[in-house]
């Protein structure tokens, strides 16, 4: 289930975040709100010594035909222009100069896109592999979006990734191409989740492991 879209702003965490990563937190929101026109939550997950794991949530009235179309605009006048830089740049330049004012490491464990039809949730499977495996997902995502629509021109409600066997749910393991595997799609009319195949472009039902961090 969505969350009010009147919620989607500002940090979540414990009283034990520094008031000085709060404040370059807060910097790196600000950024993402003005660059991707959408309401933005940050989540502090775990605040370790060494590491900083946070979720970051965008929160969007655009619904999913309308972020193919822009995504793909944006493309077409990327390569027009013969630009070399990603359609993710600003997320990218704000999550590095977060991180270089931050004694910890950052790292993204959830990326979560809340559209006004359907929600992406992105979850962590090693260091930095969100920040890695982006751009690619993203456009699989939208290489595929049409093989998500149901015979009844049904939307899945929610699109998670990666999903992963049971047999290995041990993370130490699992590299970013899981991202590239299965996802989790659930539609309205249907009550378990159905298994999207990336790589073979099929759908079944079966027991799969969702990687989860909130």
């Amino acid at each position: 289930m969505m969350t009010n879209p009147s919620k989607y702003n500002g940090i979540r965490y414990s009283n034990t975040v520094p008031k000085s990563v709060l404040k370059q937190l807060e910097i790196f929101r600000n950024k993402l709100e003005k660059a991707y026109f959408s309401g933005v939550l940050i989540r502090v997950l775990k605040n370790t010594q060494d590491s900083l794991e946070i979720g970051v949530e965008f929160q969007s009235n655009f619904w999913l035909s309308e972020g193919v179309c822009y995504y793909n605009n944006s493309n077409w006048l990327k390569d027009k222009l013969d630009i070399n830089s990603s359609r993710l740049e600003e997320f990218y330049s704000s999550l590095e100069s977060l991180r270089n004012n931050t004694e910890q490491f950052v790292d993204i464990a959830e990326l979560a896109i809340y559209l006004t039809d359907t929600s992406i949730i992105i979850s962590k499977v090693c260091k930095n592999s969100i920040v890695n495996s982006l751009d690619a997902i993203l456009d699989t995502l939208v290489t595929n979006i049409d093989n998500l629509v149901t015979d009844k021109l049904e939307l899945p409600t929610e699109i998670h990734l990666p999903l992963l066997p049971e047999d290995k749910i041990d993370l130490t393991n699992i590299t970013e191409k899981s991202y590239f595997g299965f996802w989790g799609l659930y539609y309205e009319s249907e009550e378990d989740a159905v298994i999207y195949d990336v790589s073979n472009n099929t759908t079944n039902k079966g027991d799969l492991f969702m990687v989860d961090h909130i």
